[in-house]
């Protein structure tokens, strides 16, 4: 038995003193996890890899995080279920496995294709390439608001056929539905009137722009091969092809779960290798001999250390016995939330080997940014190629470095970077 259940259990045998210590213990635990992931996440793999308290279970080593999440009917993606119901309506996301979800994936499959993938790079590419030369004028940018999150809102406008009133509504948009769904577990009444009065708006908003491009369609008018155009294509089908109201749930979970986290990961990889001066001249290195596979190998290891997010929500369908066999094995109970902690798997010494060290020759099994099992990251594909062509454009500025003071940091307001900003020489003509 550990020292930390140890602990833990004579507290539980001093009545009430010992209880309010455990509570206390718990809400300590959580108000550390919030502020120093890391050292919690630390503490927890070599004290209780499988911390289970009032309902919740934080599991924190590398192959207990994979069992949770490639284990699908024991494990479910309920918590995100309503949330997301009530936004776009029913969404692969929050489907678990069964006759729905399989529907569901299959037409977005046949529209969202991994093939679109070398489109979708050039896009990106352009899109980074016309951030950068807005901002060459100036001698600065804002890694955050000019960079990482327009172009994967480019993508979104041109590659989805989904775009805003205008880029910056989109993108807000997206960061409120995406902190509703996702995020938010707890029901902030500020933050659910935000992302009410944001899926209010963008609801009719794209039910507009799929009758026009269906009535473009009808009339034999030349459309964009895009997503929204291959899902209405798909209405020869019948039924089993999506309907207009299911095209506008599935484009606005797809944007919700593409604008804010490829502007994320992409802005905290960025900051990640400023923070590294030796890995990033290496990177750059990489680029300039044309090596963009071992420059994405940078961009990984840079996200393992400031991953998007610390894990991924499911709650136990029934009494699991996690880690079975080993000294840590624990008995999840039914009805249980479980966080399953990527970013501490991949800190875990007995499967990643120097996990504190910054290594681009790791395979890329290490790697756990998109999730594992059913429910990967729908876009991992294109995600792999889209941030490191975000990363890309901003190291490689000529001259580029972090601004001075706290305007060159990462700024973050609640779960989402906010502004960073770089300077570089302005070249004269």
């Amino acid at each position: 038995m550990t020292l930390f259940t140890d602990i833990v259990k004579l507290a539980e045998e001093t009545a009430s003193d010992g209880r309010r210590l455990v509570g206390q213990l718990a809400d300590l635990l959580q108000a550390r996890l919030r502020e120093h992931p890391q050292t919690v996440f630390a503490l927890l793999r070599n004290v209780q890899p499988v911390f289970v308290h009032g309902g919740m279970a934080v599991v924190t080593r590398y192959d207990d995080v994979v069992e949770v999440l490639t284990h699908d009917s024991d494990f479910s993606v309920q918590t995100y279920t309503g949330p997301m119901r009530d936004i776009t309506g029913d969404f692969i996301l929050g489907l678990d496995q069964g006759p729905q979800y399989e529907r569901s994936v299959s037409l977005m499959r046949l529209a969202f294709r991994q093939s679109d993938v070398v489109a979708i790079a050039d896009l990106a590419e352009k899109a980074a390439h016309d951030c950068i030369s807005t901002a060459t004028p100036n001698g600065e940018i804002d890694v955050v608001a000019d960079l990482t999150d327009r172009v994967p809102a480019r993508i979104v406008e041109h590659f989805l056929g989904a775009p805003g009133p205008d880029e910056q509504t989109l993108i807000s948009w997206s960061r409120s539905l995406f902190t509703h769904i996702f995020v938010d577990l707890e029901h902030d009444r500020i933050l659910t009137e935000q992302s009410e009065k944001a899926a209010a708006m963008i609801r009719p908003h794209l039910d507009v722009l799929v009758a026009a491009r269906k009535k473009a369609l009808n009339a034999g008018d030349p459309v964009p091969d895009d997503v929204m155009t291959r899902l209405l294509k798909q209405q020869v089908l019948g039924e089993q092809a999506f309907s207009d109201l299911e095209i506008r749930s599935n484009l606005i979970g797809m944007l919700v779960g593409m604008i804010p986290t490829v502007s994320k990961a992409s802005a905290l990889a960025i900051d990640e290798l400023f923070r590294r001066p030796k890995e990033l001249e290496a990177a750059r290195e990489a680029v300039r001999s044309g090596d963009d596979a071992l420059f994405t190998q940078y961009v990984n290891e840079a996200m393992r250390f400031s991953p998007q997010a610390p894990g991924l929500i499911r709650v136990a369908m029934n009494d699991y016995p996690i880690a079975r066999g080993t000294n840590h094995e624990r008995m999840i109970r039914k009805g249980t939330v479980v966080f399953a902690s990527t970013q501490s798997a991949m800190l875990d010494g007995d499967v990643v080997h120097h996990p504190h060290e910054f290594r681009v020759d790791r395979p890329a099994s290490t790697y756990l940014h998109y999730g594992a099992g059913m429910h990967s990251c729908y876009g991992r594909y294109l995600n792999a190629v889209l941030i490191p062509l975000i990363v890309k454009a901003a190291v490689m500025i000529e001259g580029v470095e972090r601004a001075a003071g706290r305007e060159g940091q990462l700024l973050i307001d609640g779960n989402w970077p906010t502004s960073m900003m770089l300077h570089f020489p302005v070249i004269q003509d």
